[in-house]
């Protein structure tokens, strides 16, 4: 699996940015539940709208994963063939967990209503806890 990888500097640029957007992308539920409102209420405070548009906490989740992608994209430091083999495993791994989480989900609830940022999200920080454990066991 050779494709283009950024170089590593890229990794510190990755997390300011999924930090800094997560943040900003919580920001307004997180009033909201302070206020007693439910989860997407449109009665809401809506902070970053008169910024940003209507759309802010889309973009902002949007940019949160490109952040986590721009991270996981990154070379580290000493990058080599067992880094690659890591990846490679991390990323078998991170797939065969989430589809049986998704199947014991879809036998739970069959009605569960989620947006796409929610399994896009998890599937990354999975694969990021994984290759974290992988890199340090072996």
């Amino acid at each position: 699996m050779n494709i283009q990888i950024l170089p590593n500097w890229c990794k510190k640029v990755g997390v300011l940015m999924f930090i800094t957007f997560a943040i900003f992308s919580g920001i307004d539920d997180a009033i909201d539940g302070c206020n007693g409102l439910p989860y997407n209420s449109d009665n809401g405070s809506d902070l970053f709208s008169s910024y940003f548009g209507n759309n802010a906490k889309h973009l902002f989740n949007i940019l949160s994963i490109v952040g986590m992608i721009v991270y996981i994209m990154s070379k580290e430091k000493i990058e080599d063939d067992y880094i690659n083999i890591l990846r490679l495993e991390s990323y078998q791994l991170t797939t065969l967990i989430f589809l049986f989480a998704g199947l014991i989900i879809y036998i739970i609830s069959e009605n569960i209503l989620l947006t796409v940022d929610y399994y896009i999200e998890l599937f990354l920080i999975i694969y990021l806890v994984v290759f974290f454990i992988k890199k340090r066991i072996y």
